[in-house]
């Protein structure tokens, strides 16, 4: 089974902790805005890591 980091908002901070505890594991970000959620990818998968980014309101069910 594969773990997985679900990242919600694509800040600094959230970045930082996804590249603490990312190691090894698939990294979803999660963001409001798509260009946020890709950039936040592209900068995390240039460092080595795995990761999906996707377009989420946590506000609205």
């Amino acid at each position: 089974m594969e773990q997985v980091i679900v990242l919600i908002g694509a800040g600094s901070i959230g970045q930082a902790i996804a590249r603490r505890v990312g190691a090894g594991k698939q990294i979803l970000i999660a963001d409001l805005r798509k260009e946020n959620a890709e950039a936040a990818a592209k900068t995390l998968y240039d460092a080595g890591f795995r990761v999906t980014a996707s377009v989420v309101d946590v506000s609205n069910r």
